[in-house]
């Protein structure tokens, strides 16, 4: 009984722990599709944010990104940050196939040393976080969600 009261207790501090850090965006330095280093020093400022953490090969996101891509006029103010592990070449190809490259609010990203879920507690792919435009947590999603629930968790907090 100790055992598990002792368990859970260090399962709440650990929760704790990782909303805090998660409460803003977080540091980071991955690389842009071209290697580039690209940090949450990059990011807009007074923009909302979205990360998407992705795998190319996941129906999900794909279903993901095809919606994003069809209604990519609804994110004008918002930027959304894709982030993979898989090799550069994968995610260029993913980027392009939906049409998102080459778009001025978004931004592919390798996770070239597997930080991303570290720092930003993903779990799940697709993982979607979004922030406010003070960088602050809006929402934190396991599994996909569609355009409408990207902007409907924006426009509630602006």
């Amino acid at each position: 009984m100790t055992y598990m009261g002792t368990k859970m207790i260090n399962k709440m501090k650990e929760k704790s722990k990782i909303e805090k850090k998660l409460a803003y965006i977080p540091e980071f330095n991955f690389l842009t599709l071209d290697s580039s280093n690209y940090s949450n020093l990059n990011l807009q400022s007074k923009k909302s944010t979205v990360f998407i953490y992705l795998n190319s090969e996941c129906e999900y996101c794909q279903e993901e990104a095809q919606n994003i891509s069809e209604n990519l006029d609804k994110f004008g103010e918002v930027q959304l940050i894709f982030v993979s592990k898989e090799p550069i070449k994968n995610i260029q190809q993913f980027s392009e196939q939906y049409n998102l490259n080459n778009q001025p609010n978004i931004t592919f990203l390798y996770d070239n040393n597997s930080d991303f879920s570290r720092r930003f507690d993903a779990t799940t792919i697709p993982y979607i976080l979004i922030y406010d435009k003070n960088q602050k947590l809006i929402k934190k999603h396991k599994g996909q969600l569609n355009t409408q629930g990207i902007l409907n968790a924006i426009s509630q907090n602006d």
